[in-house]
């Protein structure tokens, strides 16, 4: 798990095992971006709301499917969850990636963040964003 921007931090797909620290790390809110049985073996999200709710934690399951068009209101409610949460937030998918698409996909439209800021602030937590520029220049303002 690595802090992208102010509240939010993005991470890989977190199991059973990992509430107990998300929990004193003060994660409140958790937006899960990986689809369901995505590789065997897979923590489901049905399994991670329940683990969730005995921690305390919010759970949303907003998942984007590797090389499918983006569900109509995922950037939104990725962005409405974002702004409305008290505290701590954590994205995750398989690797970070995804989650941190989609939250550039809703800062930069509105000048939020430039793309370069967003490309920089993935990169500082692992993550390749770069190699998403051209979608996310397509959306800047």
């Amino acid at each position: 798990m690595k802090q992208l921007h102010k509240n939010l931090y993005v991470g890989g797909q977190i199991t059973a095992h990992d509430f107990e620290q998300l929990t004193k790390a003060g994660i409140n809110t958790i937006i899960n971006n990986r689809p369901d049985n995505e590789e065997p073996g897979q923590f489901s999200s049905a399994e991670a709301a329940a683990k969730a709710k005995d921690h305390g934690i919010s759970y949303h399951y907003l998942p984007m499917a590797n090389g499918k068009p983006l569900p109509a209101d995922l950037v939104e409610d990725f962005k409405r969850i974002l702004a409305t949460a008290d505290g701590a937030v954590l994205a995750h998918c398989r690797s970070g990636m995804r989650s941190s698409f989609i939250w550039a996909l809703g800062q930069i439209p509105s000048g939020a963040i430039s793309v370069d800021e967003a490309i920089d602030k993935a990169q500082a937590a692992g993550i390749p964003l770069g190699n998403a520029r051209a979608v996310l220049e397509s959306v800047q303002a």
